[in-house]
């Protein structure tokens, strides 16, 4: 019997070892086949992440300036990645260095949205409320996201448009739902303010000349008794080389001329205005131009308004002015306008013309008008703002003419019309008519 028992025991040890080599085995198993699972979900997600490609267009904007509390930027992006739908996700953000802005979360990003372009137009992306945890590929937990996202297909365009402070710039994810989990693969940013502007602006055009417009109809659209102004926004770009910025010509009804001539002389900025093409007045309205740096000029002639030329710095500082002894003394009816030289010496960004139409006063719309370009800044479409004035003032003025010669992008147009808002019977006529004026002939850019 007592060797029965041994025996019985011996096997019971056997037994009992066995089990705890296999408990042991399966828990290392157990553990090794999850680190392997980690490491190889961990290895893919980071070969995916390597292949995500961005690229990114030249800036396409509205409007740039330290002073605006907002402004408008557009860009064409594409984003390229091996899998066939990638996932992104864009928002505004306050510059940090990279090592942080890696782990800024988007803090409600309604400023910016994905548009694709169909037929019709561009139209906004289908969008839909990422509410998760987002890991890196490493596995790291990003943080817990809540914000509007959009699924896109690899390889292909989009615009990406946002309204942004001064300060901003875009931070743009790209996403991966796999295996239950959403991965960041890859993200960029863009910097609009800090990285400046590389947009196009015109140095040369040919004259737009309103004499006949194909739909415009009398009796007053350009030019008339009461007064007229002018101005525009150019940089210098080279002002050791004398030329041309602006040659302006009214012609009144009984055929008298009034020739306005704007140039720049050994780094001075000069304003010819004469009633006779052949004994031009020269007025020198400042010296010491500065190259590189952008000026607003405004001229205002008539029997019922200030005649003055004015000249302001881009911070909107009043550099010169001075008084001018021409005046417009009847109607008129054609204005012709030529901007810049082909000598590329300045650029161009932005130019307007209005004419009063009430004798009675001078009234706050005919100067809000230039005070309105003036304080937008040079880059500033101020199409909409200069259409409110024209709106709001049809027994004061008889129109506005704007002209915008900014462009974002690498092929600007042969030519770009300037837009006309007039009251084609004077007064009492709203809202008002609408035409475009077309250059005789094709325009050149300059990259700024």
């Amino acid at each position: 019997m007592k060797g029965l028992s041994t025996a019985v025991v011996a096997i019971i040890l056997v037994i009992t070892t066995l089990s705890l080599m296999l408990g042991v085995f399966a828990l290392y198993s157990s553990y090794f086949s999850n680190t392997d699972y980690f490491v190889s979900t961990q290895s893919y997600l980071i070969g995916q992440s390597k292949l995500i490609q961005f690229q990114i267009s030249t800036l396409s904007f509205y409007g740039v300036q330290q002073a605006y509390k907002y402004f408008n930027v557009s860009y064409l992006i594409w984003v390229n990645s091996p899998t066939k739908t990638v996932t992104l996700v864009v928002f505004n953000a306050t510059p940090t260095p990279p090592s942080l802005l890696s782990y800024t979360l988007p803090q409600g990003n309604a400023e910016s949205g994905l548009f694709k372009s169909q037929p019709q137009g561009y139209v906004s992306l289908k969008s839909f409320t990422l509410d998760s945890d987002v890991y890196s590929p490493t596995g790291e937990l990003l943080g817990v996201i809540n914000a509007k996202a959009y699924n896109i297909s690899s390889n292909s365009s989009y615009v990406l448009s946002s309204i942004m402070k001064p300060d901003n710039i875009i931070v743009i994810w790209a996403l991966y739902y796999y295996q239950g989990k959403w991965y960041r693969l890859a993200w960029t940013y863009t910097a609009p303010v800090n990285q400046g502007l590389g947009v196009y602006t015109l140095t040369n055009s040919g004259p737009y000349n309103s004499s006949n417009p194909s739909n415009a109809k009398p009796p007053h659209f350009l030019a008339n008794q009461k007064g007229v102004m002018f101005g525009f926004w150019f940089e210098m770009l080279n002002t050791q080389v004398n030329s041309t910025i602006a040659n302006i010509t009214l012609t009144t009804v009984n055929k008298n001329n009034v020739y306005v001539i704007v140039y720049t002389k050994s780094g001075g900025l000069y304003v010819n205005i004469s009633e006779s093409s052949e004994s031009p007045i020269p007025y020198m309205i400042l010296q010491n131009l500065n190259q590189g740096e952008w000026y607003f000029l405004n001229i205002s002639l008539g029997s019922q308004v200030v005649n003055i030329v004015s000249v302001y710095s881009n911070n909107q500082e009043l550099l010169d002015r001075t008084p001018i002894n021409v005046q417009l003394t009847s109607n008129g009816y054609n204005v012709s306008v030529k901007f810049g030289s082909s000598l590329a010496t300045t650029a161009i960004s932005q130019a307007f013309f209005v004419s009063l139409q009430s004798s009675s006063s001078i009234t706050q719309h005919f100067y809000n008008v230039s005070k309105t370009v003036l304080t937008n800044g040079y880059y500033y479409n101020n199409t909409n703002d200069l259409k409110q004035i024209i709106s709001s003032a049809s027994n004061e003025l008889y129109d506005i003419v704007y002209w915008n010669f900014v462009w974002p992008y690498s092929t600007p147009p042969p030519n770009i019309p300037a837009i006309m808002w007039y009251y084609p019977s004077g007064s009492g006529n709203k809202p008002p008519a609408t035409i475009y004026i077309y250059p005789v002939g094709q325009n050149t850019y300059t990259i700024t």
